[in-house]
């Protein structure tokens, strides 16, 4: 489907193009039965009869209508228009997480804060069974009152599904995905999301992400077998408990992260607890974190790189 501006379609105009990812295209359109902005969600015309593609915004759909939180894009309707499956959802106006990291690091308590609503929605998923497996700081925006809006939920699945990881097969963002989610060795569960929100944490901190390189496969690799810049190298601004908790989140062994969201989200408040009432921090460009070269990583993990080759294929 291509929606052009201006365009009025059954009951809905036009206003403008929000995102175009691969898997679908967000237009931002009016209801001209109510009058209301919203966001409206379709396949791009060239893949809108790729099943993969279509199946993937189908289960969006459904995995939408399970889900009521405030921190959570909420869902509309669906319906069919000019011929495919469409989905209407609020529109959030207000810049996403990652643009707003784009100025530099936040201040450790607003970073607390933040992600503590991120962990909410995803204490909300997970206790319906939902895994969402594409956290970005995209996937989160921030609106004009400083509500945390989680969506992006085109890779969610329930954890029952026993599909819901091809052995072999990494899926998401591989800045943002857990090693396990690299390895695609096993079933994801509820911890690779909290991996992601570790990783949205750093870099609300440090304006950094932790692993960063030339190429995707370098970004895996580091992944699965290097460790993380201390955040207080990048910030000392940053106290040492909410490090403490960001490096906890991005451990690589799953088991010996948070066990769930309530429980990260429980040791984040305690550090934000303990913080002066006003942390500082200096509020630099971005700089580049630049990951090992990949030479030094196969040097270190002789094995990882094939392994890592084998789940990409």
């Amino acid at each position: 489907m291509n929606f052009a501006l201006n365009q009025v379609v059954d009951n809905y105009e036009c206003l403008g193009l929000i995102d175009q990812p691969k898997a679908g295209v967000t237009y931002k359109v009016r209801n001209l039965v109510t009058g209301k902005i919203q966001a409206l969600r379709a396949l791009p015309g060239r893949t809108s009869n790729n099943p993969e593609t279509a199946q993937r915004l189908l289960r969006e759909i459904r995995v939408h209508t399970r889900l009521s939180h405030p921190n959570i894009v909420e869902f509309h309707d669906a319906f069919e228009m000019d011929g495919q499956v469409v989905m209407t959802t609020e529109y959030v106006d207000g810049p996403s997480l990652a643009e707003l990291c784009r100025g530099g690091p936040l201040s450790p308590r607003d970073a607390a804060g933040k992600l503590a609503q991120v962990l909410e929605a995803l204490e909300e998923a997970h206790e319906l069974g939902i895994v969402h497996r594409g956290i970005t700081a995209d996937n989160v925006t921030i609106t004009a009152g400083g509500a945390v809006k989680l969506g992006g939920f085109g890779l969610a699945k329930p954890a029952s599904d026993n599909n819901l990881t091809r052995l072999g097969t990494a899926v998401g963002d591989a800045r943002y995905i857990s090693p396990e989610q690299v390895m695609a060795r096993e079933a994801i569960d509820g911890r690779a999301d909290l991996y992601s929100a570790g990783v949205l944490l750093y870099l609300m901190l440090t304006a950094n992400l932790p692993f960063e390189g030339a190429n995707e496969m370098e970004v895996l690799a580091a992944q699965v077998g290097s460790e993380p810049r201390a955040p207080r190298a990048w910030n000392p601004a940053i106290p040492a408990e909410l490090e403490a908790v960001a490096l906890k989140a991005l451990r690589k062994n799953r088991e010996e992260r948070f066990q769930s969201a309530r429980e990260f989200r429980t040791a984040l408040e305690t550090a934000a607890a303990a913080m002066p009432a006003a942390a500082p921090v200096e509020r630099r460009p971005r700089r580049m974190l630049t990951v090992p070269a990949v030479a030094g990583i196969l040097a270190t993990a002789a094995g990882l790189a094939a392994v890592v080759w084998a789940a990409m294929r």
